[in-house]
């Protein structure tokens, strides 16, 4: 022992009182003795101070050593008390057992010299039993106050012998009633196979868990639960410990998340543009509906690929990859794609991970190709309307100088009355000039400004015939076919005299486009919304170079020679249809003929 155990000595003979002390002090260790000679003195020192252990002689002056265990038993002093008898006093010694002695020893001399050892034995026993009984009502406070439910049950019958208090809050049931039940029978009845698989289990194994268990509420309501159980044994006996979790708020934890996502999954997959998640080797991960449509992938087909893969059908990542730069980064980087004549606009950002390094990457992908057109079409027409104004201003001021160019050009013919061959020649070329050049004027000047003839319904079908009759001496001449496939369309809403020039340069155009004749065909159709009359030139002549289809509609661009035209009918054909709400779109390549198709406003019905 560690300390000097103290010993309350209740004995009545001074000198036996002495020799006991004397026995006590002089071993080793020693003991911190303290005498009482009487009962009531003891039971009062017993009161006040601590022992490790008290010696009860029976015969006290005022009460038996029987009444004095009794006192100190009501004290519920914890010291052990062994019992100092006489000679022949066993069946008091018995008895002083039965009242809570620890142990007893006669007073003879051989007996009084062992009394040490048995002190210390009863200490040892004591602390070992306060030990116990601190494990067991840790192991009581442990069972009872868990926060989740245990069952303790017979391995055999599958009776409750024992539930803790979260148990009894569990089911709504108290430990007595449980104790009547097999687990059975706070199972639902459509999991009586699950729970029956569950304990053998238990039983071939040692453990098992079983997860969604539904019990029953005294109220009759289900109870979810996950369960696990040990197999444990108790001497010759085996139970069998179930560990019961309430999983209700899981499972309600678990629908929203379950919500939430299905919430973001339709969100993703609801955005119209391309998005996919992929990791740091560019493999894909997941892709919304979009992205897969577009690709032409499934969830599990995509995973295979990278990114590079499905959507240009490269074999290594793009030039300038925004994805490696955001993992270089960690910041979100865009970059633009030309790929089959479309055009991407990709944004790449970070997903973090809890260290908020790029965990992930998400890539955003938008076609822009119409949107540019678009873009290319405003800044056209923008450009055509400041050509416009300031083409009406130029045609003003030219104007009066070709007036004074035509006056003195008439006056010197009249003076010389062509007596001059040569000078009449070169005149002839000045009146030709400024012809052409007031033709230049003249159409600046009404095209610069909106038209005064209101709107009307055409016949689209039939000014394209009638326009086609003024060409034909041209188109007969240069071995042209035409071919005509006029459908039943709806009238256009437009000016008559704006369309018929606008047909007129288009098919102007592509005769001159066919020096050694071909084909020229023309059809008309309706758009699928039924809001525009759609009429297509298309002939198989020289082509247009890719680097002159950006120019077309620009006023003053020409490939023909400084006397075959002055670069002014697309762009004037151009602006009259816009201006009347519709369009004029243009593919060619060089060898392959030209299609020009002019969109206009049909009549409402």
């Amino acid at each position: 022992m560690k300390k000097t155990p103290r010993v309350l000595v209740v004995e009545d003979d001074n000198q036996q009182a002495r020799f006991i002390q004397l026995i006590l002090t002089k071993y080793t260790p020693p003991f911190d003795v303290q005498l009482a000679n009487d009962g009531p003195v003891a039971v009062e020192l017993a009161s006040k101070e601590k022992y490790d252990v008290i010696t009860l002689d029976y015969n006290l002056p005022s009460m038996t050593g029987l009444q004095v265990l009794e006192q100190l038993k009501k004290l519920d002093i914890q010291a052990p008390i062994i019992m100092v008898t006489g000679q022949g006093d066993e069946k008091i010694a018995v008895q002083a057992l039965r009242n809570g002695a620890l142990d007893y020893i006669t007073k003879s001399k051989e007996q009084l010299n062992l009394l040490p050892r048995v002190l210390l034995r009863a200490i040892r026993e004591n602390n070992l039993a306060k030990q116990l009984e601190q494990s067991r009502k840790r192991y009581f406070d442990l069972f009872h106050n868990a926060v989740i439910a245990i069952f303790v049950v017979d391995a055999e019958t599958l009776e409750i012998q024992q539930m803790n208090q979260s148990a009894e809050s569990l089911l709504g049931i108290s430990v007595e009633e449980g104790r009547q039940k097999a687990f059975f029978n706070l199972v639902s009845p459509d999991q009586q196979a699950v729970i029956e698989s569950f304990f053998k289990n238990i039983k071939d194994s040692g453990r098992a868990t079983i997860e969604n268990l539904h019990l029953l509420h005294r109220d009759k309501r289900v109870v979810p639960t996950d369960v696990s159980g040990n197999l444990v044994k108790s001497g010759e006996q085996e139970f069998v410990e179930l560990f019961v979790t309430d999983i209700r708020d899981k499972l309600k934890m678990h629908r929203q998340l379950q919500l939430s996502q299905q919430r973001l999954l339709s969100l993703f997959n609801g955005i119209t543009d391309m998005i996919c998640v992929l990791d740091s080797n560019y493999k894909l991960l997941m892709g919304n509906k979009r992205y897969l449509e577009f690709t032409g992938n499934t969830g599990k087909s995509l995973m295979r690929k990278q990114c590079y893969e499905t959507l240009f059908a490269r074999t290594s990542p793009c030039e300038n990859c925004p994805a490696f730069e955001t993992y270089k980064t960690g910041e979100s980087h865009f970059i633009e794609v030309y790929h089959e004549n479309r055009i991407y606009q990709i944004w790449t950002f970070p997903m973090r991970d809890l260290e908020g390094r790029p965990d992930f990457i998400v890539e955003y992908t938008k076609d822009v190709t119409e949107h540019k057109e678009m873009e290319q079409q405003l800044i056209k027409a923008e450009k055509l309307a400041s050509v416009g104004l300031l083409s009406s201003g130029i045609a003003h001021e030219l104007r009066n100088p070709l007036n004074i160019i035509e006056t003195a050009r008439y006056a010197i013919e009249a003076e010389l009355g062509h007596s001059n061959p040569e000078v009449d020649k070169r005149l002839k070329l000045i009146k030709s000039s400024i012809q052409r050049s007031s033709a230049i004027i003249d159409n600046l000047l009404q095209f610069s400004r909106h038209s005064k003839f209101a709107k009307e319904k055409v016949d689209v079908a039939a000014l394209i015939k009638s326009t086609m009759s003024l060409l034909y001496k041209e188109i007969t001449q240069q071995k042209i076919q035409p071919l005509l496939a006029l459908g039943d369309t709806p009238r256009a809403y437009i000016n008559v005299d704006s369309l018929k020039q606008v047909f007129l340069n288009i098919i102007h155009n592509a005769v001159q486009a066919m020096p050694n004749g071909g084909e020229l065909r023309v059809r008309t159709y309706t758009s699928e919304d039924k809001k525009s009359v759609i009429v297509e030139f298309k002939d198989n002549g020289v082509g247009i170079a890719e680097e002159h289809l950006q120019h077309l509609f620009t006023p003053f661009f020409t490939t023909k020679g400084p006397t075959s035209g002055t670069g002014l009918g697309l762009y004037l054909s151009y602006t009259l249809v816009k201006r009347e709400g519709g369009d004029i779109q243009v593919r060619s390549a060089v060898g392959e003929g030209a299609t020009f198709t002019v969109i206009l406003p049909a009549v409402a019905e």
